[in-house]
């Protein structure tokens, strides 16, 4: 089976002649602004060359190469300010980009656009369960932890260099990762190539994004990326630890009122309100909490709920609103029954 030719294209004229023509005009076009002497670059391109490898996109794309050197007006033009630039043509029109290298946002945005312009397989659907099967693996292993490598062995005995460093790079950084040994199962070292388009071990992936190999792992730590990707990754843990905090205090009770102060000491007039609004409904199981108590909390809970005051009432861990809304089903006579949780509320 003949696979996508990456073509170099050396000047305007070549690309106008090249982007023009019947064969590139209904595929999508990937458009490789790069800078040979610029290792990135280079990994760009063993990436987009494992791209037009896939089954899944051959003769649906294809691939051209820019020197940014020799094509300084059209880069004015496109407002490319940085090499490496993927741009994504359809039909001759600029239609998307991806700045940088991020393996992952690549690939999606072929994928999507390849929906979204229809551009057609010319592979038979084969589509069995059992390649269902070693998908939902696959996405059942990326879940299984925030950090994940696949690598070949153990970190223990690593069975090649490449795996051996990948581990002495994480251990470096004090990273609490899983590891799966590829070596241990042929399906899932064959299928995980298909899944990342990433032909090689070891696979490093946080939060189930594919970061990249070895290389990438290097590049990033001498250009600060690393880091600020694993800063990332742990605020991205504290919010979903946040999260489940905030739900567990939410369904503490199935009525949860979030007050400033106490329901014997309220330290704010829509506080005092609404608990004299309870009182006069004659509803008095509930739990309350203080939100003077956590700042964090106070913080948090006003984005989970996207509401900006206080307080806040919840109903079987469903957000209800505040004093306004209770105010206004009391008046139309459905406040016991909404905070019974026997009613909805129109949004």
């Amino acid at each position: 089976m003949s696979t996508t030719e990456v073509n170099q294209i050396n000047s305007q004229k070549d690309f106008d002649e090249f982007i023009q023509s019947s064969t590139i005009a209904k595929k999508l076009l990937l458009v490789h602004v790069e800078l040979e002497q610029i290792p990135v670059c280079k990994t760009v391109n063993e990436a987009l060359l494992a791209v037009s490898r896939d089954s899944e996109f051959q003769q649906q794309i294809s691939i051209c190469r820019l020197n940014a050197d020799h094509f300084t007006d059209f880069l004015t033009l496109q407002n490319v300010n940085a090499v490496p630039t993927i741009l994504f043509y359809y039909e001759t029109k600029l239609i998307d980009r991806v700045d940088g290298f991020n393996q992952s946002d690549l690939l999606k945005k072929i994928k999507y656009h390849m929906n979204k312009s229809n551009i057609t397989s010319v592979k038979t659907e084969m589509k069995v369960e059992t390649d269902v099967n070693v998908e939902k693996r696959i996405k059942e292993l990326l879940s299984s932890s925030p950090i994940i490598l696949f690598m070949k062995g153990t970190p223990t005995e690593p069975q090649c260099g490449f795996s051996r460093q990948a581990c002495h790079i994480l251990d470096e950084h004090q990273l609490k990762y899983n590891y799966f040994d590829v070596l241990s199962d042929q399906i899932i070292r064959e299928e995980l190539k298909k899944y990342s388009n990433w032909n090689t071990y070891p696979q490093l992936y946080v939060d189930g994004e594919l970061i990249g190999g070895l290389d990438i792992m290097k590049q990033m730590i001498e250009n600060g990326e690393f880091d600020l990707k694993l800063k990332q990754q742990k605020s991205h843990e504290k919010e979903k630890d946040m999260k489940k905090y905030l739900e567990s205090l939410i369904n503490q009770a199935p009525l949860m009122l979030f007050i400033k102060g106490s329901p014997e000491t309220p330290k704010c007039g829509f506080t005092k309100e609404l608990l004299l609004l309870l009182d006069q409904a004659n509803i008095k199981d509930y739990k309350t909490f203080d939100i003077f108590q956590d700042e964090n909390v106070r913080q948090k809970l006003k984005e989970y709920s996207s509401w900006q005051t206080y307080p806040q009432v919840y109903v079987n861990g469903q957000f209800i609103g505040g004093l306004d809304i209770l105010k206004q089903l009391n008046e139309e006579g459905t406040l016991v029954e909404t905070l019974a949780g026997k009613h909805g509320v129109a949004v």
